[in-house]
């Protein structure tokens, strides 16, 4: 698979898929829809949000928090999910953040990134596009993105 070395050569870096939205509403059922896949874990350590309009910190209750983020209530958030299944194919663990109009997808490069475990987040990601995301992955090149948005529509077609 042309997409192996910006997944299996770990160099240290976390790269980042991101994930565009012009609805507000779609960008939150995409953060939403993540949350209710199988085996889906929450990982992050720290349940802290920062409340922009009461300046001080606020729990982070849910996927629904998204929404927070979006209205201006909460400031941008970052939640590490582990065993999220595609299929029947768990994934390495993905970190998201969550911005007003995005969600941006990072990774930690490795051996647990093989050819089933790529075509699998091909198969989420084409998912989250056919959800209204427009996906972009600014740091892999030209080349890098060609590649990735061919894997993306074959993965849509698998689906």
């Amino acid at each position: 698979m042309p997409l192996r070395p910006y997944f299996t050569d770990d160099d240290g870096s976390l790269p980042e898929i991101e994930l565009h939205y012009a609805d507000a509403e779609r960008l939150v059922a995409s953060f939403v829809y993540l949350y209710s896949l199988p085996g889906m874990r929450d990982m992050t350590r720290s349940d802290r949000l920062w409340d922009l309009r009461q300046e001080r910190e606020a729990g982070f209750v849910g996927p629904e928090d998204s929404r927070r983020v979006v209205s201006g209530e909460v400031s941008a958030f970052h939640r590490l999910l582990e065993g999220l299944r595609v299929g029947d194919r768990p994934l390495p663990a993905l970190g998201i953040f969550v911005d007003t109009d995005l969600l941006v997808l990072d990774y930690r490069m490795g051996a647990e990134w093989g050819d089933a475990e790529i075509f699998a987040l091909m198969r989420l990601l084409a998912e989250l596009r056919r959800r209204g995301a427009r996906i972009a992955v600014p740091g892999w090149g030209a080349d890098g993105d060609c590649a990735f948005r061919m894997a993306v529509d074959e993965a849509a077609t698998a689906v």
